[in-house]
Order: structure tokens, then C-alpha cells, then sequence
């Protein structure tokens, strides 16, 4: 598939208007500050770097599962014909979860931007959003570049593993000592 880069302007569009609707409707909204707990869970920083790190976990599943539905990793034989159905419901499963995570982070916390470490995670997690979006477009797009899905998949990656190292990650680090 050589494919037209053209072809990406719809999917690039959306992913860019999801992360910016995020972030300035992050950014403008006044946040309530009223944590929830999920039970089962010590507070709302536990059970959301709890859900991220099972997010995280899923995404793995999601690139291992790309590679070998792609030919790129495992034996030279087809994949099995099971493998898009539940490469496509591992990432379903990773985005529901994910949900209750960036909701809390938008409508309890908002943008935060007096941190290095939060204005990272706050810019990042909108973006991990649009690169979502992009991806999921780019995947559906005719003609698209043979490029195309794995370098949105591979930025999508790379913001995800930020937003995770900027929170749940450093939770976990915070609370251990």
C-alpha cells in the first residue's frame, strides 16, 4: 500500500481538535477538587495509577498483538484468525478503563501547569487522547501511507508511557517511600 499522505488530513484533524478541546476545556474549567474513591482503593491517586498501569499492561498486549497480526514478530505463518478481533477489544477495553482516569484529571484537577512533571502529564494526556483519535481514523482510512498506523501507533506509545511515568509511576515511587 503506497498510499497518499494526503489521506491522514481528516484523521491528523480530529486527533488535533480532541487534544485541544481537552486541553482548553481543561484549562477553563474551574475544577471541583472533589475526589471520588473507587472501592477497594485507598484514594483517588491509588486506584487511578491502578487503572493506568492495567492501561498500560493492555497496550502492551495491543503492540505484541499489532506486531504478529503485521508479520513482525512470531513464527512466518499467519496469524491466527482470532488475532484482529482481540487486538480490537484489548484496545477497547484499555480506552473504557482509561476513562474514569481522565475524567477525574480533567473535571477534579484540571490543566496543571505550575509543575513540570503535571504540565507534562497535562499536555501529554490530551494529546494521548487526539493521537488516539488519529490512530483509530488513520486505521480506518483508505489509501492511507504504509507508514502511517504504526507511527501514530508509535507516537500514541510514546505519549501514553509519558502520561503513565508522570503519574502512576511517580505515585507508585512517592507512596514507596
Amino acid at each position: 500500500m503506497s498510499g497518499r499522505p494526503a489521506a491522514l488530513a481528516l484523521p491528523l484533524g480530529a486527533g488535533a481538535a480532541t487534544a485541544l478541546a481537552l486541553g482548553l476545556y481543561a484549562s477553563v474549567h474551574e475544577p471541583t477538587g472533589r475526589d471520588f474513591v473507587i472501592a477497594g482503593f485507598a484514594s483517588a491517586g491509588a486506584w487511578k495509577s491502578a487503572f493506568a498501569s492495567v492501561t498500560m499492561f493492555l497496550f502492551a498486549i495491543q503492540i505484541s498483538l499489532g506486531l504478529r497480526i503485521t508479520g513482525r514478530i512470531g513464527p512466518r505463518v499467519p496469524p491466527p484468525a482470532w488475532a484482529p478481533d482481540v487486538h480490537r477489544l484489548v484496545g477497547t477495553v484499555a480506552f473504557g478503563i482509561s476513562i474514569p482516569v481522565v475524567f477525574h484529571c480533567i473535571w477534579t484537577l484540571g490543566y496543571q501547569a505550575d509543575d513540570t512533571r503535571l504540565a507534562i502529564h497535562s499536555l501529554l494526556g490530551c494529546v494521548a487522547y487526539g493521537m488516539y483519535v488519529t490512530k483509530i481514523l488513520t486505521v480506518r482510512t483508505d489509501d492511507r501511507p504504509a507508514w502511517a498506523v504504526p507511527l501514530t501507533g508509535a507516537l500514541l506509545g510514546i505519549a501514553m508511557v509519558v502520561v503513565w511515568w508522570t503519574s502512576a509511576l511517580f505515585f507508585y515511587a512517592v507512596s514507596s517511600s
